[in-house]
């Protein structure tokens, strides 16, 4: 049987959907994530496939440059991994790529997986894709929407970095990053999906799937050989099991694995982890704080109130981890004396990395359904988007353009506070 030539793609950034959300500041150009979850995809494909990534958005590749890359190689499969900012992007490569098969995957196929078809695509895949895209080869590639559920993470191969060049994702220093780890950090998920119900949140699996300690050390041992000067555990909920956090520091102190790392979290008050966190080296732990306000964390479906905050800050200073804390403004109730504090507050809590978003209804999230059932939109924005992308699409605001002009001017105001503080260097 001739090899076939499969190529699997990030779409690139141009034309996406304009962000409301996150200051310019933050998105800093050094910040570049391998695409893990294609590479997950591609280490499960028979290897008499050939396969290419093309990791477009990391590149900073412009659309043409895309449509060049994928007709330079000239696949007989082109499987494109899609966020729904960017399905413009997504769009205009299924109409204009030559590729005789071009499929589908990633969050955005959740659900608008029908639509999709609709719009050009071969096939969809929903859900995790190691099962169902290998599997769907072996099948001949027949057309329609395939569902992955979850996959034995511990069941499927590390994902096959060795399809990127480790040169296109090293760490270029510039003057605004928020924290300095040598010249490549790699990023690995130890965990998929959250469980909690965040109501500004579009994380589409609800479900915690993990790895076992075993697959987890053997991944860190696996990046520390490829050179990373730092690792990224860019899970959605690394902590929620407990006990589970403590065992793999454990496990990674038992190994001797001497590496900068870091991990995306919630907020945690048990001394105990916090503290097998820090002796097994972990760094720096990101978590979405949100905002000091109980009302307010109580509107948002946060799990924590205030007291949790402040008993996560007073452990993680004790053993000398960092906090990049995310917070949210914006929110109803949220008071201008709030506002006027929350710089003054953040430092006091010792919270050296505050990264600040604006509340914005984003597509897929429980906040943008209430106020489309509130009737505080006048039609489904986002529905409309998916059924037709089109390039810069902006986030609709149920806030008046005088208030989010405000708001925005409040995030610079933090940002140059911190920066005037030098509490630290300003990356993400």
């Amino acid at each position: 049987m001739k090899a076939k030539k499969i190529l699997l793609s990030v779409m690139p950034y141009e034309g996406e959907v304009q962000d409301r959300v996150t200051a310019k500041f933050y998105k800093n150009s050094a910040v570049k994530y391998m695409p893990l979850g294609v590479l997950s995809v591609a280490a499960c494909i028979p290897g008499r496939y050939e396969i290419k990534i093309l990791d477009a958005a990391s590149l900073g590749l412009t659309m043409e440059e895309t449509l060049a890359a994928i007709e330079e190689f000239a696949p007989d499969i082109l499987g494109l991994s899609v966020v729904t900012y960017r399905a413009w992007a997504m769009l205009e490569i299924l109409n204009r790529a030559s590729a005789p098969i071009k499929v589908v995957g990633g969050p955005h196929a959740t659900k608008s997986h029908a639509l999709i078809l609709q719009q050009g695509a071969h096939a969809v895949f929903v859900d995790d894709a190691e099962g169902t895209f290998p599997k769907w080869l072996e099948d001949g590639c027949p057309q329609g929407v395939f569902y992955g559920g979850q996959v034995d993470m511990d069941a499927i191969p590390l994902p096959a970095r060795h399809l990127l060049d480790l040169n296109d994702y090293r760490i270029e220093q510039n003057d605004d990053m928020l924290f300095n780890v040598g010249s490549l950090r790699l990023p690995m998920f130890s965990s998929r999906g959250c469980p909690y119900a965040c109501i500004y949140c579009d994380v589409q699996q609800k479900k915690f799937n993990f790895k076992s300690i075993d697959k987890c050390v053997a991944e860190f041992r696996d990046l520390i050989g490829m050179g990373a000067t730092s690792i990224h555990i860019l899970d959605d909920a690394f902590n929620v099991n407990k006990a589970r956090v403590s065992a793999l520091s454990e496990a990674i102190m038992q190994e001797n694995l001497i590496v900068d790392w870091s991990a995306r979290g919630t907020v945690e008050t048990r001394e105990q982890v916090i503290a097998d966190l820090a002796a097994a080296g972990c760094k720096r732990l990101h978590v979405g704080i949100e905002s000091l306000d109980d009302d307010v964390l109580i509107y948002f479906k946060k799990s924590c109130r205030l007291k949790h905050i402040e008993r996560f800050c007073e452990l993680c200073n004790k053993y000398g981890i960092d906090v990049l804390g995310y917070f949210i403004i914006g929110a109803p109730g949220e008071t201008e004396e709030y506002r006027r504090m929350l710089p003054q507050r953040i430092k006091n809590l010792g919270i050296r990395l505050p990264y600040f978003n604006l509340l914005s209804p984003l597509a897929e999230t429980p906040y943008y359904e209430q106020l489309l059932r509130d009737g505080q939109f006048d039609r489904d924005y986002w529905g409309d988007f998916c059924k037709n992308p089109v390039r810069d699409f902006i986030i609709p605001e149920v806030r008046s353009v005088e208030e989010e002009d405000r708001l925005r001017a409040t995030i610079d105001d933090y940002v140059n506070y911190f920066k005037r503080k030098d509490m630290s260097v300003f990356a993400s």
